[in-house]
């Protein structure tokens, strides 16, 4: 039995690449290996993707298509800070004393 590291909940927009050009999309659910996305069309199992995380590009493979949503698997993972973009978790990285993550001023 194989056993898929746990995902985290999320509703959140991104904008895919793909083979037929831009998409926008949402990730709803993410951990550093995948994540499950809704409202991709057209898109077929081995279909590669690429989107942006933190400014940095982040390339994908489909793995499971089914009813507009999709599977996708990171290659290579993405990082933690990633994972907790993609989450809205604001305390992923702690970059000062109150707490608070991303240190943008309107957060603390």
């Amino acid at each position: 039995m194989h056993h898929r590291q746990h995902r985290y909940n999320t509703q959140y927009p991104i904008e895919l690449r793909t083979a037929t050009g831009p998409e926008k999309a949402q990730v709803v659910d993410v951990n550093n290996t995948g994540a499950r996305i809704e409202g991709l069309c057209g898109a077929r199992r081995g279909d590669k993707l690429q989107l942006n995380i933190l400014s940095l590009r982040v390339d994908a493979v489909v793995q499971w298509v089914a009813g507009g949503r999709a599977g996708i698997v990171f290659r290579p993972q993405i990082t933690n800070d990633q994972v907790d973009t993609l989450r809205y978790r604001r305390d992923g990285r702690k970059t000062d004393n109150r707490g608070v993550g991303f240190g943008f001023a309107e957060m603390r």
